[in-house]
């Protein structure tokens, strides 16, 4: 029951947590995400590598006549995925600020944490499916009743009409492969030893890569994005942004690459989604460069960096697809710190416009030297944890097709463009615009430590992650 209690214990805990005072909300929320975060760091330290196949296993009949089971499964793809959305549920609930609200926010926050881990958990492809849509009904509650701005309303609609399509996609994707195959199963592990004929895997391979294109975003599926992020409150975006951005590119890993290894008709739809990644890294970028709004210029830089993975994961081969999920992990802590600082400085100063600012180094020091870090880590720095990841990925890139790599290197090269624009135009300078209330408290310090810290450790030793990735029984990386 290891793996239930991963997700079962947020679930639990967020209904608990919604009908008490806030301050109490807030630590008992904090509790019940520590509590999830010491599990699956348990399962992370007592995975065997060399193992082949899921481990921590759990199955239970749910409708055995339709073949349909209770399954549950960590190997090297999802087990750091996993540890990763305990973590940023946990820095997200700390960093949630205590009003009247708190109770039901942290209990939203609990229970898509819940519905994410059951994502990444999921080895029944039913089940998949059922934790895939309730992760998204506790983020459509949060940017509705919880989002920033005018417009909040709107973009919680606009959010769950292309994710709607995505899953009603995806479930006629399910029911599809319940027909090819034969009504045999829906076991993830059994499903990739039995792909169905090439005419098949064409279509069902087009209806999963929609619904994950759609979720990850891949360009031109990615408008809901800047409308969603920029509403989003920031303690959400911790986990809206460093989590379930993840959840499109895993499902590529874990369902779209394996189960349909050859899905050529009369065009063979594995050269389009890199293609697209490619778009997306670049149209990210450039439109990064172009936002005076802190927050939406960070929201388009995840768009680019989102490319980067999906890049990886299909250039079939081990380098790019382990640099892939490595680099999932590290956008997810890179993102989440990014989002504080500008949050923050959105906070104390009352603006989020760039331009407004500058000089805050002189003003605020140590969140201008935290600031740095982060940045540099945001653009590839050798020694910091993004350098490794997308080296992976644009090497196994060049193996697939040189042709994409260079074009998506292209990002790289605009990357430093933007993030250094953003921290000299708001950290150097002439100090100019509103004066910061203060410089970060030792309480926000505390939330941003443990990301910075793991920044170095995984720059500096990114094989913490990668030696987890070998098993034989991950079938995304042995295509």
């Amino acid at each position: 029951m290891t793996l239930t209690t991963l997700w079962l214990l947020p679930l639990v805990g967020g209904m608990l947590v919604a009908f008490l005072p806030p301050r109490l909300a807030k630590w008992f929320g904090a509790l019940v995400a520590l509590v999830a975060l010491a599990i699956a760091a348990f399962v992370a330290a007592n995975f065997a590598p060399d193992y082949h196949g899921y481990q921590f296993s759990e199955k239970v009949e749910w409708i055995p006549q339709l073949s349909i089971f209770y399954r549950l499964g960590v190997d090297g793809i999802s087990v750091w995925l996993v540890v990763l959305n305990a973590f940023l549920t946990v820095i997200a609930v700390l960093a949630t600020p205590v009003t009247r609200r708190t109770g039901g926010f942290v209990g939203l926050m609990l229970a898509m944490a819940g519905g994410l881990a059951g994502v990444f958990l999921a080895s029944d492809l039913v089940l998949f499916y059922v934790f895939w849509e309730a992760m998204l009904i506790p983020a459509y509650f949060l940017l509705w009743q919880y989002g920033e701005g005018s417009r909040a309303g709107w973009a919680a609609m606009k959010f769950v009409l292309y994710t709607l399509a995505g899953s009603l996609l995806m479930l006629v994707g399910v029911i599809g492969e319940y027909v090819a195959t034969g009504h045999q199963t829906f076991d993830l592990s059994q499903l990739a030893k039995m792909p169905p004929s090439s005419t098949w895997q064409f279509g069902l391979f087009f209806l999963f890569a929609l619904a994950f294109a759609i979720k990850t975003p891949l360009f031109p599926f990615h408008s809901w994005l800047p409308d969603a992020y920029s509403a989003a409150p920031i303690p959400m975006l911790i986990t809206f942004a460093g989590v379930m951005g993840k959840a499109g590119a895993y499902g590529f890993l874990r369902i779209a690459v394996p189960l349909f290894p050859q899905p050529v008709d009369w065009w063979d739809w594995r050269w389009v989604i890199p293609a697209l990644a490619v778009a997306a890294i670049i149209w990210g970028a450039l439109m990064a460069l172009v936002q005076s709004d802190m927050k939406l210029l960070v929201s388009y830089s995840s768009i680019s960096h989102m490319g980067f993975i999906v890049l990886g994961i299909f250039a079939f081969n081990v380098q790019g697809q382990q640099g892939a999920v490595l680099q999932m992990v590290n956008h997810g802590i890179i993102i989440a710190a990014l989002f504080l600082i500008v949050g923050w400085i959105a906070d104390t100063t009352g603006v989020r416009d760039r331009s407004a600012l500058a000089g805050l180094a002189l003003r605020v020091p140590i969140m201008a030297g935290v600031f740095a870090v982060v940045t540099f880590a945001a653009l590839g720095l050798p020694g910091l944890n993004s350098f490794v990841g997308e080296f992976m990925t644009l090497l196994g890139a060049w193996q697939r097709s040189p042709v994409l790599a260079l074009v998506a290197a292209i990002g790289l090269v605009l990357t430093p463009v933007y993030m250094l624009r953003l921290f000299q135009g708001v950290t150097q300078g002439a100090p100019a615009g509103p004066v910061p209330k203060s410089d970060v408290y030792a309480g926000q310090l505390g939330v941003l430590a443990p990301l910075v810290i793991l920044m170095f450790v995984l720059g500096l030793d990114p094989a913490l992650l990668t030696n987890l990735m070998t098993s034989l029984a991950q079938t995304g990386l042995a295509h």
